[in-house]
């Protein structure tokens, strides 16, 4: 496990602009990508007063970091109280106009979840498939829902 933070990162620095815009004070957080083996990175942002006093708002300024970020995008951003875990963020180096899709469809009448994924497997390849349901994340980390239809074929 590896943990840095540096601002080349443009996962990091679109938390930070987003946080930022928001009113935060930067200088009292810490921003800070965890790089997993095999694994998503996160990245977690910890309140970090410049007044050692002041760590008694440590779960409040967490609320409001969590809830700042799930409004600029982050919708998985967790508020752990004394802390936020951002989840799934793609590696460092993932270009600032690249976007993972995976996508998914909608399975009626299967008896159990092998039978739901066998019928998916089945319409995957199925050139009829007229619309899609996308979960696309962005380079920062961001992810929506994005539905796409082919109106040529419906």
């Amino acid at each position: 496990m590896s943990n840095t933070s540096t601002s080349a990162d443009p996962a990091i620095t679109a938390l930070r602009i987003a946080l930022e815009r928001a009113g935060h004070d930067l200088a009292e957080m810490l921003v800070e990508r965890v790089e997993l083996e095999n694994q998503s990175d996160y990245i977690v942002v910890r309140y970090n007063p410049l007044d050692a006093e002041d760590f008694k708002r440590e779960e409040e300024m967490s609320t409001s970091y969590s809830a700042t970020l799930q409004e600029a995008g982050w919708q998985a951003a967790l508020d752990l109280g004394s802390l936020v875990l951002v989840p799934n963020i793609p590696p460092r180096d993932t270009g600032p106009d690249t976007y993972i899709a995976s996508w998914s469809i909608a399975i009626d009448c299967a008896v159990n979840n092998q039978g739901a994924a066998d019928q998916a497997r089945e319409r995957q390849l199925d050139l009829g498939i007229t619309e899609a349901l996308w979960d696309v994340t962005d380079a920062a980390g961001r992810s929506t829902q994005v539905l796409t239809q082919d109106p040529d074929l419906s």
